[in-house]
């Protein structure tokens, strides 16, 4: 075969190599995602691991990286932000892992975009949509940015992909004007969400960052008094602290009752808790905190909880989180 021939040839079998490599259309790349099938958070701070090395070779864990069970990255930060190619890190301040096999993640950060493409309190997923706080905003009426502590996709999960798609294809600003209320109606979908800021003169509700909302209904889905426990002063003016919202995960068909959160500060009180707790509305500590990162052995005791994802099943007339029940077998 002549030399060039046999060139082409070789070119030609790399190309076909690479192709072969890359995802399917309608997946995209975030890291070892599956193993967030069930669980995932991030911490609030940045640590070294003592623990087993990471597969990248990397012991510092940003509060930017997508945790697991069982000393597990499940994305790094710059795999969450590949489709807009930045190197540094720019934290994670709310997640929903929706599809792990088209590595679907929609998400939050803690910085802006060095260039301008989004905020930290904008919606952001794993295939490059991007959903203006303003949008999430539109029934409240705020006209500023108020910021992104907490989401949580309620829908068929079919439904919420197929959402997440035609926005991959959307510029920003598409999503004003009432057009993301639309497509929520349209798709039959729910985001709920806490916020960074407040707007007590929000046209619909009063918001408090410790309050949940929803942004198809402009209605408030969970408040403080009913987050916790009486025995906790949760609730302003009556009750006398905001505790934040700073996670929140439920399961899919929107069971308020069946909310699992983090808060911004802690309570001393009965019961106490911390805000690297996983609580459970009305009830108090279901995760301490310890449970969530001591297989990272990190030297720091606490790390807080600044993201949360858990997949949920029924069983009987309850909603469970997985991790809790196989912990259980």
């Amino acid at each position: 075969m002549p030399l060039r021939r046999s060139a082409t040839v070789v070119v030609l079998l790399i190309c076909l190599l690479l192709l072969s490599l890359q995802p399917p259309s309608g997946v995209h790349s975030a890291g070892n995602l599956s193993a967030c099938a069930e669980f995932a958070f991030s911490t609030e701070e940045e640590f070294v691991t003592q623990g087993p090395v990471p597969a990248d070779g990397n012991p510092v864990i940003s509060d930017g990286d997508l945790l697991g069970p069982n000393h597990t990255i499940c994305a790094r930060n710059q795999e969450l932000l590949a489709k807009w190619q930045i190197a540094p890190d720019l934290g994670l301040d709310a997640v929903d892992v929706l599809d792990v096999e088209r590595n679907l993640v929609a998400f939050s950060t803690e910085l802006d975009d060095p260039q301008g493409r989004f905020g930290a309190g904008d919606l952001l997923a794993t295939n490059g949509a991007v959903i203006p706080n303003a949008a999430l905003l539109t029934l409240f009426q705020v006209g500023r940015d108020l910021g992104l502590d907490a989401v949580h996709f309620v829908g068929a999960p079919a439904q919420i992909v197929a959402f997440l798609e035609e926005g991959a294809d959307k510029a920003p600003d598409d999503w004003l004007g009432g057009a993301l209320i639309e497509s929520l109606n349209r798709y039959d979908v729910d985001l709920w969400f806490s916020t960074e800021g407040t707007e007590l003169s929000a046209s619909t509700a009063p918001i408090l960052d410790g309050t949940l909302l929803s942004a198809r209904t402009g209605a408030v889905v969970l408040d403080q008094p009913v987050l916790f426990m009486a025995s906790v002063p949760a609730g302003i003016p009556e009750r006398g602290v905001d505790f934040g919202l700073d996670a929140v995960t439920a399961p899919r068909v929107g069971d308020a009752t069946a909310v699992r959160f983090s808060t911004e500060i802690l309570y001393r009180g009965e019961p106490p808790f911390t805000d690297g707790d996983v609580l459970r509305v009305g009830s108090g500590v279901e995760i301490p905190h310890a449970d969530l990162i001591t297989s990272f052995e990190p030297l720091a005791r606490f790390l807080g909880v600044d993201a949360l994802f858990m997949r949920f099943e029924k069983v009987g007339d309850l909603y469970l989180p997985i991790i809790l029940l196989q912990s259980q077998e």
